[in-house]
């Protein structure tokens, strides 16, 4: 897929990636063996061993969690031999949700080209695709109205640096259908034979837009492979059907998409996914439509919370929890006027 070369800088997202903790420590080392699992925990423990003569048995282990600690249950008694059971092993304390893909070592350099449903998308993507493995999660974008791929290049370039594949839909608008549809054709070059075969991570998907392109972003959340969705001064739409998280921006001087009137109803309705929604002052574009203009080009101030959006939910890249995790986050004071989550135990 030929295309031109983007080297910039990326725009937030860029931090260390730290790895998830360990799992807990082993229990108290009983009897007969013993099959306990951790509370919050996926792990399953492991099975009683028979004992002989009262052997001592293995303590449950704790599961990862969802961030959620949560101390191992006693084990079971085991088959043969006499003894109490065995204690179960402590909780590991998990990584905070979040990661459907390992993420990437660095930044990658970036190209795009026509692609998509008829050839009438863009695509922005890195350079080198699969290095070491490695699977780029698909990201589907949507334009705000009167606007095309080559109003956010510069925001689409830092995205694609980031390792995400991205499909910019044509035309001047986004609709949610349209906007899936572009996703869904990605999704599928995985199992072609092209550039993109083998090198995507397809169930670990992402949907952002501005404007009407937010509202789309939302509305093709539903998507069974969308695990982020992130809406910049969008129009509401069906929040309450999404498959991932939703991360709402908007600005107290926007008077086109007004907060009042269309952002907060899109998170009103939202009451499964984890979701924020977080306003800013006036940018640094307020030229007509009071700050509606701020995410043109490179974003504004909404670039960087969106990029750590996309990377803690779809990488698990822990050094963006400061964005949205307890009362001094990023999102909770400076340029960021009002903060308002749900869903989810933000602490």
């Amino acid at each position: 897929m030929a295309g031109s070369t983007s080297t910039t800088a990326a725009t937030g997202g860029g931090g260390t990636i730290s790895q998830p903790p360990p799992a807990g420590s082993l229990g108290t080392a009983g009897s007969s063996g013993i099959g306990g699992s951790a509370a919050g925990g996926s792990a399953a423990g492991m099975s009683g061993m028979s004992g002989m003569s009262g052997m001592s048995g293995m303590s449950g282990m704790s599961g990862m969690g969802d961030g959620m600690s949560g101390s191992g249950a006693a084990g079971a008694s085991g088959m043969s031999g006499s003894g109490e059971a065995g204690m179960g092993g402590s909780a590991g304390s998990g990584p905070a949700m979040g990661g459907c893909t390992p993420a990437p070592s660095g930044t990658f350099e970036t190209t795009s080209a026509p692609g998509g449903p008829g050839g009438n998308y863009v695509i922005f993507l890195p350079r080198t695709l699969g290095e070491g493995g490695f699977k780029h999660p698909p990201v589907a974008w949507g334009n705000g109205l009167a606007t095309a791929p080559s109003s956010y290049t510069e925001l689409l370039n830092n995205l694609a640096e980031q390792g995400f594949v991205v499909i910019a839909n044509p035309g001047t608008g986004s609709d949610p259908q349209v906007v899936r549809q572009g996703l869904e054709w990605l999704i599928m070059q995985d199992s072609g034979s092209g550039e993109l075969a083998g090198k995507l991570a397809v169930d670990c998907a992402g949907t952002i837009g501005y404007s009407m392109g937010g509202g789309a972003a939302v509305g093709s959340g539903s998507h069974p492979a969308v695990k982020a969705i992130v809406s910049m001064h969008g129009l509401p739409d069906a929040s309450g059907s999404a498959s991932g998280p939703i991360l709402l921006t908007t600005s107290d001087g926007d008077t086109f998409v007004a907060k009042a009137g269309f952002v907060m109803p899109c998170y009103d309705r939202s009451t499964k996914q984890p979701t924020i929604m977080a306003t800013h002052s006036p940018g640094a574009q307020v030229v007509g439509f009071g700050d509606h203009l701020e995410p043109l080009g490179a974003g504004g101030l909404d670039a960087e919370p969106a990029i750590a959006w996309l990377r803690y939910w779809l990488y698990g890249d822990q050094a963006q929890r400061d964005w949205f995790y307890g009362a001094s986050c990023k999102l909770c004071a400076g340029e960021w006027t009002d903060i308002q989550r749900k869903n989810h135990t933000w602490d």
